[in-house]
């Protein structure tokens, strides 16, 4: 019968505390590259010109058709050879993570501007609006309520791929549990220490999202 201890979660809260904060500063650079990236992805793809559509549609069907984690290796082992410019493992997982989540968000927000009804731009432009005034008057707010789940969940799923950093030994939860182990040799213990934590940091954005849902499904009444 297996004995659990936690004494080794216990007396090393310090590492599960740094590799959460690593986490979270991966998540927030990444997080801020998708949604500036994937939103301007999806206007191009929105466009009426061929030069914008088919780029952007093939950015979006590479970075959704190719691993996460081959994506960061990539961009760590690779780049350098053709440009150059060296990243440290930090900006590699970041820029990876941002630039293959860019290509999820932006499907999100393409789909949620094509769900609104074309009358609505065209009401728009009749009382004198221009396209990017209808857009982000009209169409956007609108559109900003039927992105929230499936935007919620992507961001979750974003927090759970930074884990893939530990491969490039960037300090970040995962990686920093795994250091644990070996001087400790209490795998279970800091493994479920580990899942917690990450509950404690993708469960609000789930619960956030709920509570959004139900407040616009009432104020639609």
């Amino acid at each position: 019968m297996y004995q659990w201890h936690f004494d080794a979660v216990y007396d090393n809260w310090q590492v599960f505390v740094y590799g959460a904060e690593v986490t979270a500063e991966l998540t927030g650079v990444a997080f801020s590259i998708a949604v500036v990236l994937g939103l301007l992805i999806a206007f191009a793809r929105l466009s009426r010109s061929r030069l914008l559509r088919i780029p952007a549609a093939i950015y979006v069907e590479t970075f959704r058709s190719t691993p996460a984690l081959v994506q960061l290796v990539w961009i760590y082992y690779a780049l350098p050879i053709i440009t150059g410019i060296r990243l440290s493992a930090f900006a590699s997982v970041a820029l990876g993570l941002g630039l293959h989540t860019a290509a999820y968000f932006s499907e999100i927000f393409r789909g949620g501007i094509l769900s609104i009804e074309r009358g609505q731009v065209d009401a728009a432009k009749s009382v004198g609006m221009v396209q990017y005034q209808a857009m982000w008057r009209i169409i956007l707010p609108q559109a900003v309520r039927r992105m929230i789940p499936p935007f919620m969940n992507e961001t979750a799923n974003l927090i759970k791929l930074t884990t893939l950093g530990s491969i490039l030994a960037v300090y970040e939860l995962l990686h920093a549990s795994d250091v644990l182990i070996i001087s400790t040799y209490r795998p279970l213990e800091v493994y479920s220490a580990t899942a917690i934590v990450f509950a404690m940091m993708i469960y609000p954005l789930i619960y956030i999202s709920r509570l959004l849902e139900k407040y616009w499904v009432k104020s639609a009444r």
